[in-house]
């Protein structure tokens, strides 16, 4: 029997264990004794999975996909050590961000193990069961796509555990990522089998065409260009998404089930399940926010992204801004404005919702698989359909290499500050040109090294499992 256990399993533990085995939204205990009975349920624990996958969302993500690069940096003296860790791209393994980040998602992931165990072997009807499961494992397929793309490696599991014994039992060691990567793959394939191709008014739930995205992302993700492909192009011939006619409308109150929107997590404000995004993208100071409230600073827009932005692209408006005026008097700080609410009586219980994928990105990903595939001609129509939302000229390209550059440049500008950022780089073999190449514009002599390239494994993990470390 092992020696260690992982400090999710005990998690995991937490969420099995007799009286106290699932946490919902709002939260309350429930005896597993009488619960997973009716339709009723599995919707509840549903709405748990769901809920879990949506803090993953509120502040880590930021960190891990906008400070680390050449998009934000943080404009306050009292950063906390873990913060300059990201701004400065030297992440060590105590960092807290780091393990809220890793707990999270595998959190989420036990969610997802629990209620798929539980569903089948449930009676229910053969629709709502197909539904749900294919809902589930959306979310555990991204789940692991996140791990995966920050740590390079992740535990897999599927099981439900039930008791320490169960645990000790498990296998919980860090698995390759071609391993990951098949075990997305599968879920996501599964998904796409379960769920049906319905009118998807409801961007906050999962639908084929939410998971017909994620896979062509996957696939590019991990060079599998042709499949992305053919994924890509069926999501594009479904005709049940379109381009927002302005642009500034997907990141302001009353941003829900958009045509643009495949996939949204949904915030409500008043109830405790409001987002923080007015506060972690202002500055620390009176000026822009209502009632003389003022931001965090703690991720704000770096003078390269400010000035990344061509000459008359209306997305910059809508994006980014550098004036504030605290007692009426012009002062000049940068600020994220996406799902920043300006107006509300408390920035840290917003409205606005997250849309995690939306149509631009659909667009630009069948863009990026079809110039990977030789298809540069074609590439164009698309990355010019996002240009010209933007009041932009169409490009006009036939190198691949510079198509290359040009969705990459398109992709920073058109989802600066959701959460692409690293990944965008990453996936593209770009991380340590650009961000290397922005530390010594800035002057600094940080530069991200081959093995900075994953995040490192939590302290907390690594005590309990030094093999973890190696």
């Amino acid at each position: 029997m092992k020696k260690y256990m992982l400090s999710v399993a005990l998690s995991l533990l937490f969420l099995c264990s007799c009286n106290k085995f699932l946490e919902l939204s709002p939260a309350h205990q429930i005896s597993e004794n009488n619960f997973y009975k009716t339709t009723e349920d599995f919707e509840n624990a549903l709405v748990g999975v769901y809920a879990s996958f949506r803090d993953v969302f509120t502040r880590e993500i930021f960190y891990i996909a906008e400070l680390t690069t050449d998009n934000a940096e943080v404009s306050i003296s009292s950063s906390s050590v873990a913060e300059m860790e990201f701004d400065e791209m030297n992440l060590t393994p105590s960092n807290t961000i780091v393990q809220g980040f890793w707990t999270k998602v595998l959190f989420t992931i036990a969610r997802t193990n629990i209620l798929l165990q539980r569903l089948e072997n449930s009676d229910l009807n053969t629709e709502i069961k197909a539904r749900i499961a294919g809902e589930a494992r959306f979310i555990r397929a991204y789940s692991y796509f996140l791990m995966v793309q920050v740590f390079g490696r992740s535990p897999i599991t599927r099981e439900e555990f039930r008791s320490p014994e169960d645990i000790a039992k498990a296998d919980l060691s860090l698995k390759p990522a071609e391993e990951v990567y098949e075990e997305i793959v599968n879920d996501l394939i599964e998904a796409e089998q379960l769920l049906v191709d319905n009118g998807h008014t409801d961007k906050g739930k999962v639908a084929l065409g939410t998971v017909k995205a994620l896979l062509g992302k996957v696939y590019l993700t991990h060079n599998q260009h042709a499949d992305a492909l053919k994924v890509l192009k069926e999501l594009t011939e479904m005709d049940k998404y379109g381009l927002q006619p302005e642009y500034q409308t997907l990141f302001k109150p009353g941003n829900s089930n958009l045509d643009e929107s495949l996939f949204e997590l949904q915030f409500i404000s008043g109830f405790n399940q409001g987002n923080e995004y007015s506060v972690l993208f202002t500055p620390a100071s009176t000026g822009l926010l209502a009632n003389n409230q003022q931001g965090s600073g703690r991720i704000t827009p770096s003078l390269d992204l400010m000035e990344a932005y061509e000459a008359g692209d209306k997305r910059k408006t809508a994006s980014v801004g550098d004036t504030i005026r605290p007692n009426g008097v012009k002062e000049y700080s940068r600020h994220g404005l996406k799902f920043v609410d300006l107006t509300a009586e408390n920035p840290r219980d917003g409205a606005v919702n997250f849309t995690l994928i939306r149509y631009a990105d659909v667009l630009l990903m069948y863009a990026e698989a079809l110039n990977e595939t030789d298809n540069t001609g074609e590439a164009l129509k698309y990355l010019n359909r996002i240009r010209f939302r933007a009041d932009l000229e169409d490009l006009e390209i036939t190198d691949q290499e510079l198509m290359r550059n040009a969705i990459a440049q398109e992709r920073r500008i058109e989802f600066a500050f959701e959460g692409h950022r690293w990944f965008d780089l990453r996936r593209t073999g770009k991380t340590q040109q650009v961000i290397n190449a922005f530390f010594a514009g800035k002057g600094l002599n940080f530069t991200v090294e081959d093995d900075e390239l994953v995040f490192p494994i939590p302290r907390r993990e690594i005590d309990i499992n030094p093999e973890l470390g190696r």
